[in-house]
């Protein structure tokens, strides 16, 4: 490897030079950063769920016990 690496995060709008483009360096019209966004929210709605059915669970297994 290269002592003088660049270690710099890749650009997705590298080599881009049209002025159509322009549009998707705004997040809120770039199709891959609406997809991140989305699946973000959904991994943080099913950890919650997930969270509500174990201390359900739990909840029984205390009870049932006793």
């Amino acid at each position: 490897m290269e002592r003088n690496s660049d270690f710099s995060p890749y650009s997705q709008f590298e080599g881009m030079d049209n002025g159509i483009n322009d549009m998707y360096k705004d997040p809120m019209f770039n199709p891959i950063m609406q997809y991140e966004q989305a699946y973000s929210y959904y991994r943080y709605l099913c950890m919650q769920m997930d969270y509500k059915i174990k201390s359900k669970e739990y909840e029984k297994m205390c009870s049932d016990s006793k």
